[in-house]
C-alpha cells in the first residue's frame, strides 16, 4: 500500500494532516459546531451545511443540493471530486450535519480541555464531517495529481437524527453508483470498527373505546385506557434479549376527563431488532393487534370485546446485518487505521442506528464509526478526542490516496 504513513507518500500525508490540524482544522471545526443545527430548525441546519459549503467549494468539489420535497428539512448535499462523473460508480463519505440539540437548551459553545473538545454535535458528528475535508485536503496538499484523480462522494444529508426520513429516497438513488460506504459517526472504545447495527421501528396503536359518563353511566363505556394498559403487557412481552429484540412502550396519552370513560387511547412503541427476519415478525405481529387485540391475555372484560384498535407505524431503519462484503471493506481499511497508530478489530453490536443501515440494506457494503472516539452523545457533556481525530484524519487520507490508484469496484468491495 503505497500511501500507509510508513511510506514516503503516506509520511508526506501525515504531514499535511498535522499542518492543517491546529492551524485549520479544529478551528474550522469550531466554527462548525458553534453553529446550531438542530434537526428541525431548518435555517440553522442550512447555515451549518453552508460552512461545509465553503470548505467543499475550497477543495474544488462540485456541490448538488438535493431539496427536501416536504420543505421541513435543511437541503441534503452530495459533493463530488472533480474527477467524478454522473455515471461513475464510486465510494461514498457519509455524514450528516444536523443535531439533536435545539437552540433554546442553550448548549451553543465549543471549548477545550485538554485532549478533549466539547460543544453541541462536536461528536455526533461534526468532528466526522471535519475528518473527511481535512483527508481530502491533505491528498490535495501532498499528492495534488493523485487528488485529481480521486473518484469520490462525500454525502451530507440534514434529517439523520430523526431517522432519515427524507434522505432515505437519496440514498435510493445513490445506491446503484455506489460501491462501499465509509459512514463517519462517533468512533468506539479501542477505535473497533462497526459492521452491524440494530434496524429499528416506530408504531403507534391507537384504541377507540366509547364515551360514558363514569358516574351516571359507566356501564355503556368501553375504556379505550383500560383497554391498552392490557394490550401493553403483550406487546412488552415480545422482547426477547437473546435474539437481540426489544420493544418499549414509550409514551402513553389517553382521556378527556376524569369523570369521562375514555374513547380513545393511544401509545407509541420503540422497537428494535437485529435482523430483518425479526423486525418483519415483530412489525406483523404488532398490526395483528387490528385483528385480535386481547390473543392470549386471559380475563379480558366482556365489554372490552368491543374496542376497535388501529397500527399504524413500521420500520423506521432497517437491521445492519454484518456481510462477507462489509468485513471485506474492513479489512481493507484496518491497515491504514493501524499505521495511524489505531488499534483495530471489529465494534460489538450495540443499540442505535445510522445511514450505514440504509444503505447496507440496499445492496452497499459500509463500514461505520469512522469517526473519533468520544463519549455521551446527546448528552450536553458530549466530547470528542483530538488525539482521535488526528488519527482517524491521517488514516483516511492514506486510504483515499490509495483509493485513486485502486478504485474499489464491484469484485473490491462485494
Amino acid at each position: 500500500m503505497s500511501a500507509t504513513p510508513g511510506t514516503e507518500l503516506g509520511a508526506a500525508l501525515v504531514r499535511a494532516v498535522e499542518d492543517q490540524f491546529e492551524a485549520a482544522q479544529v478551528p474550522w471545526l469550531q466554527r462548525l459546531v458553534e453553529q446550531p443545527s438542530h434537526t428541525y430548525a431548518r435555517e440553522d441546519v442550512e447555515a451549518a451545511a453552508r460552512i461545509i459549503d465553503e470548505r467543499a467549494s475550497e477543495l474544488g468539489l462540485t456541490v448538488e443540493r438535493v431539496a427536501d420535497p416536504g420543505g421541513k428539512f435543511a437541503d441534503h448535499r452530495i459533493y463530488a471530486t472533480a474527477a467524478t462523473t454522473a455515471e461513475d460508480r464510486t465510494v461514498a463519505l457519509v455524514g450528516h450535519v444536523d443535531t439533536v440539540f435545539p437552540r433554546k437548551l442553550g448548549f451553543l459553545e465549543f471549548r477545550r480541555e485538554g485532549d478533549g473538545i466539547y460543544g453541541p454535535g462536536v461528536l455526533d458528528m461534526k468532528s466526522g464531517i471535519s475528518e473527511v475535508l481535512f483527508a481530502l485536503e491533505a491528498v490535495k496538499r501532498a499528492a495534488p495529481a493523485v487528488y485529481a484523480g480521486l473518484r469520490a462522494r462525500v454525502v451530507i444529508v440534514s434529517d439523520e437524527e430523526v431517522g432519515s426520513p427524507s434522505s432515505h429516497a437519496l440514498y435510493k438513488r445513490l445506491a446503484p453508483v455506489t460501491t462501499a460506504g465509509l459512514v463517519f459517526e462517533s468512533g468506539r472504545k479501542q477505535d473497533r470498527i462497526v459492521t452491524a447495527r440494530k434496524g429499528g421501528g416506530v408504531y403507534t396503536i391507537t384504541a377507540h373505546g366509547k364515551a360514558a359518563h363514569a358516574g351516571v353511566n359507566h356501564a355503556a363505556g368501553v375504556n379505550a385506557i383500560h383497554a391498552l394498559a392490557l394490550i401493553v403487557a403483550r406487546i412488552e412481552g415480545m422482547t426477547d434479549y437473546a435474539r437481540g429484540v426489544t420493544l418499549n412502550v414509550g409514551l402513553f396519552e389517553g382521556g378527556t376527563a376524569k369523570n369521562t370513560v375514555p374513547e380513545r387511547a393511544a401509545i407509541q412503541v420503540d422497537a428494535r431488532y437485529q435482523t430483518l427476519a425479526d423486525a418483519e415478525r415483530v412489525t406483523a405481529a404488532l398490526f395483528d393487534l387490528q385483528r385480535e387485540p386481547f390473543a392470549g391475555i386471559e380475563g379480558v372484560p366482556e365489554r372490552l370485546r368491543g374496542v376497535r384498535v388501529e397500527v399504524s407505524g413500521g420500520l423506521t431503519r432497517p437491521p445492519m446485518e454484518a456481510s462477507a462484503a462489509t468485513q471485506r471493506l474492513r479489512l481493507a481499511y484496518e491497515p491504514y487505521a493501524a499505521a495511524a497508530g489505531l488499534q483495530v478489530g471489529e465494534a460489538a453490536l450495540q443499540g442505535g442506528g445510522s445511514d450505514a443501515n440504509l444503505l447496507v440494506a440496499l445492496g452497499v457494503p459500509c463500514i461505520d464509526g469512522l469517526g473519533p472516539f468520544g463519549e455521551f452523545f446527546h448528552e450536553v457533556q458530549e466530547w470528542s478526542s483530538l488525539t482521535s481525530l488526528r488519527r482517524r484524519t491521517a488514516a483516511l487520507a492514506c486510504w483515499l490516496a490509495d483509493l485513486a490508484a485502486r478504485p474499489f469496484g464491484d469484485e473490491a468491495a462485494r
